[in-house]
This record gives C-alpha cells, structure tokens and sequence, in this order.
C-alpha cells in the first residue's frame, strides 16, 4: 500500500485525533485500503487506455469543473464584497452540494464497511472518520478544482486578506456540506426504516436540489441594483440562506460593516459549520448503528397487478420480448439504489428549472405579459433528464448478472435497446410532462398546444439519439458503477446541448406559415427512421 500524501499530512494531526477517542492507526490504515482501492477505479474514458497502476483518474477527470469555476472569476472585479462573495459562494454552494448529494450520498450511506470491519476488533467511531475523511479528501479536491484558479485570481485583484478569507470560508463551506448532508440522512434515518426509509431519502435527496436551486435564485433577490451600485435589502429568511452569510463575513471584516444584522449573518458563517461539526461527532455511533436500517430488507409483497399499467405498455411495445425488457428495466431502476442517489436529483432539477427561467426572465413583469410571451420554449428544458438518465442505465451493483443476455434465447438485440428506452420515457419523462404540460397550458393558454405536441415528439426522438450516442453497444446495467465517473456528466452535457439544437429548429419553423405543422410531420419521419434503421445498427455491428 503506498504511503499517500494525504497520509504523511494527516498523521500530523494524529494526537489530536487520539484525543478524540479515535484508534488513529486502524484509521490510516482503514483509509489507505480505500486510497489505494480508489487507484484501480478506472473511469470509462480512459477504458481503451493503457492503465498505470497507482493513477487516481477521478482527479485527471477534476478538469470539467476547473470550466465551471471560470464563471465566477468575473464576480471577483464587482466593488462590493458583500454581493459577490454572496454570489460566488452561492455558484459554489450549487455546484459542491449537488455533486455532494449526486455523488458522494452512496459513499456516506454505505454500509459495506460496516458489514466487513465491525466483526473486527474496529469500533464504529474509527470506520465513521475514516469514511467522514475519505469523502472530505475527495471534496476538497472539488473545491479545488472549482475554486482554486478564482481563488489566486483573487489574490492579484483584492490582495492578500481578502484571498486569505476567501480561503478560510472554502474550508467553512466543506464542512458546512459535509455536515448538513450527514445530519440530514441522520434525521431520516431516526424516523424511518425498510423500504420507506430508501424511498425518504430519494425524495430527500431532490428536496435537497429544489432547497439548492431555490435558494440560489433567494440570493440573487436579496440585492438591488440601484443608482450603478448593488444595495442589499435584509430580510428574515435570509438567515437561513448560506451564500448570504459568507457574503456579509466579507463585508464585515473587509469593509467594516457593523449593523446588526450584518453581524448576525457573518457570526452564522463560522458558528454552525464549527458547531454542525461537533454535533455531527457527537452522533457518530448513533448515525453509525442507524445504517444497519439501510440493509433491511422487507419481506416481499404480494404485488398488484396494475392493468391499466399493463394495457399502456402492450399499446407502446406490442412484442412481448421488448414488453418484457421494459418490465426487467424498470425494475431494476427502481430497485438500485446507487442509480437512484445519482439519478433522482436531477429529477427534481428537471421539475423546476423550466420555472425558474420563467421567474427570472420575467423579472416584475406581469402575468399578462408572461402569457402573452414564448416563455414556452422553456418546455425544452424538461429533456434535461433524457440524457442524465441514459448515461447511467448501462451501471448496475449486480453487474456481474449481465451474464442473462447472453443465457437468453433474445431474438434480436433492438429489443433491448428500444424496450430500455421506452422505459427511460415511460418512468421518468412522462411524470414530468404529465404535471408540467397542464401546468403550461393553463399560463399560457391553449395556443401552446402544438408546440407542446412538437416538444413531446423531439422527447421521443431525442431518447433514442441518446441511447444510440451515450450507451452505444454497452448493455444496460452491464457495467459496475466503479467505472461511472465525470466522463459520464462530460458526455451527458454535450448531448444537452443538442436540446438547443432542437429549440431553434422549432423557432424557426414557427415563424413560418404552417411551419409548425410541417416541423412536426419532419420529427415523425425522423422518429421512425431512428427508431428503426438507428437500433438496427447497433445490432449489427455488434
């Protein structure tokens, strides 16, 4: 096992570790084991390369979010700390806690460890730092990545103090997501069990994202742009916004700031991260022995079998072989966990975001003018989910069962492809167009309802060019979640912007007479062309 950097670093605060009740060489050791494991994951984009041993490719695949951080370093030349360190650390808080919530929930709630080392002389305080860190290690290398090039960007711009505060409250901010994330599933986990508890933090999780977003847009309002500067308007609620808080940290130790309030919401920024943190040690062994909830595992149901579900599904796959496949599939998505931690919160995302393009492009603008506008186009951004959710269908825990496709006497293999896809529509894009079609139609009337026809058809046609581009000749749930890295959001992210493509086509056949009409009879040709000969292809050269 290699001595890691990290390693040499951390056993410099080893005392301080011991102090806390914590066997330190069982937690190097323990955390070695999973530095060393995490040097033979292999992200799929370098699959076809030629892998040295002891390479960390999760920090070569760190550069996507180098590119995110680049939009903050434009906010570092604003003259007022209080609004663009409330900006900035409200980008930061999004991009860090989803990544948190998406990537590193499975991590915190795995209970792998516990199932191997608590038959072992290894209490659960030990196993719970050293899982507490490993994580910890990997977000710093986000925050890193995201922040770093702003952070010395910083440094040339506003000096020395405001880059050394800058970097303190990156540090808060760490333990702030950390902390709020653990107390978070230690709640749900205190109220619920089985089944139910896995459903909570699913729902949870996209609470978390709607909380993020929501309280994103709360940050950009808490300011007014008046007379070329930004005032900043104090409101109750923002006391529990904590971009807001860092914001007025800046202010009152750069600028001198001293109102109440001000002071209030600087003292937040330190005390509940250094308190979440204590509070969060205090519940180790609670939250530790809670886990065990997450490996119950329910005496199975009598199911009920929905024939109004069933005559839907002979209606959209009338062979039984491809009706079978979405059946296996929605099982299986259903069903894994990993899959859904990394999957459900985009969910969310996807319910919203039409809105909060609507809210902050209307601005005070009335709901008249709303109505009247082509605030529709906003419908396109409910294809979000297509992409996210294909790129991770080919990832399973029970991977090592793929072996059934080549068991089965599968007569053709477009059935899969086309049955897995339709599954993808079926349980995720339909929910989302069944609650957000009406919602549109009653904003802005019933002249929308060829658009929305329009936009459902390029969902469709969308799907199947995203199976066909992100999953290729992979087979679904054939591959372990182990090698599902970035790679995956790099690609889901291109085909995102193939969305675009497709809201301009339909602008510019708007504009002409009978342009819609003719737009919609070009998606449906293109529909069964792809859906045919586009499968067909991948089954023949496979």
């Amino acid at each position: 096992m290699n001595n890691f950097a990290t390693l040499r670093l951390l056993d410099r605060f080893a005392p301080l570790f011991r102090r806390a009740g914590i066997d330190y060489p069982m937690l190097r050791l323990i955390l070695g084991i999973k530095l060393t494991m995490d040097t033979r994951r292999v992200p799929t984009v370098f699959a076809q390369s030629k892998v040295k041993d002891g390479k960390n490719y999760f920090i070569r695949s760190l550069w996507i979010y180098a590119l995110y951080g680049l939009t903050i370093i434009p906010f570092l030349f604003f003259d007022d700390y209080f609004f663009q360190m409330s900006i900035i650390f409200g980008i930061l808080m999004f991009i860090l806690m989803t990544s948190m919530v998406s990537d590193f929930s499975s991590v915190l709630l795995d209970v792998r460890d516990r199932n191997m080392m608590l038959p072992k002389p290894v209490d659960q305080r030990t196993i719970s730092t050293a899982k507490m860190l490993h994580i910890t290690l990997y977000m710093s290398l986000l925050t890193i990545a995201t922040a770093g090039i702003p952070l010395f960007v910083s440094l040339y711009v506003n000096g020395f103090g405001f880059f050394l505060l800058f970097l303190a409250e990156l540090i808060l901010l760490n333990f702030l997501i950390l902390m709020m994330t653990a107390l978070v599933y230690f709640s749900i986990l205190q109220f619920f069990d089985g089944e139910k508890l896995k459903n909570v933090i699913n729902f949870m999780q996209i609470a978390l994202t709607l909380g993020i977003i929501i309280g994103y847009q709360l940050v950009a309002r808490s300011f007014q742009f008046t007379e070329l500067d930004w005032t900043f308007n104090p409101a109750w609620w923002q006391l529990f916004i904590p971009p807001v808080w860092f914001g007025a940290l800046h202010e009152a130790l750069l600028s001198g700031e001293r109102s109440l309030f001000v002071i209030v919401l600087a003292a937040l920024a330190v005390i509940t991260p250094v308190m979440s943190m204590i509070l969060y040690i205090k519940l180790i062994p609670a939250f530790e022995s809670s886990l065990h909830k997450l490996s119950t595992v329910e005496q199975g149901k009598e199911k009920r079998t929905n024939r109004l579900k069933q005559a839907f599904l002979r209606f959209i796959a009338p062979d039984q072989e491809e009706r079978n496949f979405m059946n296996f599939s929605f099982a299986m998505m259903k069903n894994e966990r990993e899959f859904k931690l990394k999957v459900y919160p985009q969910v969310g995302f996807t319910f919203v975001i039409p809105f909060l393009f609507m809210f902050t492009t209307t601005g005070d603008g009335s709901f008249e003018a709303l109505r009247e506008g082509n605030s529709y186009y906003l419908f396109y951004f409910t294809l979000l989910v297509i992409p996210t959710v294909i790129s991770m269908v080919k990832y399973s825990g029970t991977y090592k069962g793929s072996w059934i496709y080549a068991a089965m006497p599968l007569k053709d293999r477009v059935l899969i492809d086309r049955g897995l896809t339709k599954s993808v529509l079926v349980m995720f894009y339909l929910p989302i167009m069944l609650v957000l079609a009406p919602v549109f139609i009653w904003i802005f009337s019933g002249r929308i309802w060829l658009d929305l026809v329009v936009i459902i058809a390029t969902a469709i046609l969308y799907a199947a060019i995203c199976t066909l581009a992100l999953n290729g000749k992979s087979l679904p749930f054939s591959q372990p979640f182990s090698v599902a890295q970035h790679q995956e959001g790099i690609k889901a992210v291109i085909m995102m912007l193939v969305i675009g493509g497709f809201c301009l086509m339909h602008v510019l056949f708007k504009n002409w007479a009978f342009g819609l009409e003719i737009y919609a009879v070009i998606l449906l040709l293109a529909m069964m062309i792809v859906w045919t000969l586009g499968f067909r292809r991948i089954r023949f050269e496979t």
